[in-house]
């Protein structure tokens, strides 16, 4: 996935269809199942390190174009006006052409769209055996922060719910950690419920370090 900063306000990020077949999804299935769409775009955000671009804690407007190779997705952040309604930014012009394009999202409400960080601040990371996460508990127990076990083909994926962490400098360093040992992978939180076999909930860490330290 490709990642272009517009403006103060804008990202673009263009995904290709191998890299969204990859993920688990088929072109008909985005297009035409609303819930699909949404998932893959919180997906694709969730890749992305936002605090490096811009704040998407909010409102935001999100418009899609379709190409013969990939999806372009444009994200802009809206601004709150003092009666507390959402409004485009003064330079949104600077991005016009991207205003009349076909949204694979238009028909996101409100709560999904607001919502974006209860949408974001799950991480999910691919590994193969249960002994890898094993020394990673041992660091990660005291953060306190909770964590999901589940299994899909043939894998072990960790789920980290960073919501309660609301430092920066703290979860920036909780992620350094947690990739010394784990890999991250591309399939979101939404995947693994679906399809995959969970095992430990909410507090991974702690089951790992008492049964297995």
């Amino acid at each position: 996935m490709d990642i272009e900063r517009v403006n103060e306000n804008t990202l673009k990020l263009f995904i290709s269809y191998r890299d969204i077949e990859d993920r688990g999804y088929s072109r008909e299935e985005i297009w035409y199942n609303r819930a699909k769409g949404e998932e893959l775009f919180w997906d694709m955000i969730g890749e992305i390190n936002t605090e490096d671009y811009f704040d998407l804690d909010g409102p935001i407007w999100i418009h899609v174009n379709a190409s013969e190779t990939g999806l372009e997705v444009i994200v802009t952040r809206a601004n709150i006006t003092s009666d507390g309604d959402p409004q485009l930014p003064p330079n949104y012009d600077e991005s016009s052409d991207f205003k009349d394009k076909n949204s694979l999202f238009d028909s996101m409400d409100e709560e999904s769209v607001n919502g974006y960080q209860q949408f974001t601040s799950v991480y999910t990371y691919k590994f193969r055996d249960i002994d890898e996460i094993i020394p990673l508990a041992r660091r990660a127990i005291s953060f306190g922060i909770p964590s999901s076990l589940y299994k899909f083909d043939n894998s072990y994926y960790l789920a980290v719910d960073f919501t309660t962490i609301e430092d920066k400098t703290l979860r920036q360093n909780i992620k350094a950690i947690i990739n010394e040992y784990l890999n991250s992978s591309k399939l979101s939180i939404y995947r693994l419920a679906e399809y995959g076999e969970l095992i430990m909930q909410d507090n991974c860490f702690q089951t790992v370090t008492q049964y297995f330290d």
